[in-house]
């Protein structure tokens, strides 16, 4: 945050942000910090109760009194449960509303725009209903007005009635109004099986009732999963197949929703092995340094394996929790090494 903040605080300054959003912009951050920082915390603190717990050569009075290392080793297992609990309730309970805050601060105030401001000539856009297909070669929502549009309207029995090619099209709370339309609509079929239609060009024509595209074509990015807890987000992967789309970012995030809890609960894994290496003596710091060394690993092969994940070369599923398992595996073979 530290970082972050000596990195951001010209462009607040520059901007004239008042102070109040500044600290709540950061405030808000706390959150998403917290949830990557929990496993390096998890794992340091594991490290640093077994190097004392050496010190004081209590490991070999347990061992001694014939307390295994795999008792020994719940009390930590059960602590990253329920760390992994609290981390999936803070991750999709707290910190999607504290990420919306953050992103309407820094995209609303510091880059002039809102995060729900529309960006102005979104080119190339689709939109679709049951009844009706548009496309855009420009398109300002804010201002309701499209360029070079065209719609493409069937009937009741999903079979093509009329097809509009407007130069302009402006959606009004009356309707649609068109400049340079041409209309071909449809009737029946010929002895060769081919639709008759009627043809006809307007300067102007006005369509009462059009309804106007869905709010949100030309929204400026995509939204951030961040902002979504995983019912919202699940919702949304939902909505966008239901279109035809392969959501594969999304599709990633959700995973990882549910597997970067897990990270806790596998940084104990990795931690009591290195920790039960010494059973006598040992400092705190060649504790630490292990770990922090494991922390970075942990993080860098999450972040590739997601970067995978968003090209398509693994499946969601697999992106998501490759580290876990790969990690888990690591933690296992090293107890496997510890004199018990």
């Amino acid at each position: 945050m530290v970082v972050d903040f000596i990195e951001k605080i010209s462009d607040f300054v520059g901007h004239s942000i008042p102070a109040t959003d500044i600290a709540l912009y950061f405030l808000a951050q706390i959150p998403y910090v917290s949830i990557m920082l929990v496993p390096v915390a998890t794992l340091a603190s594991t490290l640093i109760t077994l190097v004392l717990l050496a010190r004081n050569s209590e490991i070999v009075a347990f061992k001694g009194s014939g307390v295994s290392l795999w008792r020994l080793s719940r009390p930590f297992l059960g602590a990253g449960l329920l760390l992994c609990v609290m981390v999936f309730l803070l991750e999709n309970l707290v910190t999607p509303p504290a990420a919306q805050v953050a992103n309407r601060i820094w995209e609303g105030q510091v880059r002039n725009r809102r995060a729900e401001t529309l960006q102005r000539e979104v080119r190339d856009v689709w939109a679709r209903d049951v009844r009706l297909l548009e496309h855009f070669a420009v398109y300002d929502e804010a201002r309701g007005e499209a360029l070079d549009a065209s719609f493409i309207i069937y009937d009741d029995d999903l079979k093509l009635s009329k097809r509009i090619e407007a130069g302009r099209a402006r959606f009004t709370p009356e309707g649609l109004r068109l400049s340079d339309a041409a209309v071909k609509s449809y009737r029946g079929m010929d002895g060769r099986g081919m639709r008759h239609f009627d043809f006809r060009r307007q300067k102007d024509l006005f369509i009462p009732g059009f309804p106007a595209p869905p709010a949100g074509l030309g929204r400026q990015g995509e939204t951030d999963s961040s902002e979504l807890s995983f019912r919202a987000l699940s919702e949304s992967i939902g909505l966008l197949q239901a279109e035809g789309f392969y959501p594969i970012r999304q599709m990633v995030d959700l995973q990882f929703k549910f597997s970067r809890p897990f990270i806790t609960l596998v940084m104990i894994v990795v931690g009591i092995p290195i920790g039960f290496w010494r059973e006598k003596g040992g400092s705190v710091a060649m504790g630490l340094v292990p770990g922090l060394v494991l922390s970075f690993l942990y993080l860098v092969t999450m972040e590739v394996s997601r970067s995978v994940g968003y090209a398509g070369l693994l499946p969601p599923l697999l992106a998501a929790w490759l580290p876990n398992f790969f990690f888990l595996l690591v933690g296992l073979f090293l107890f496997s090494y510890v004199r018990q």
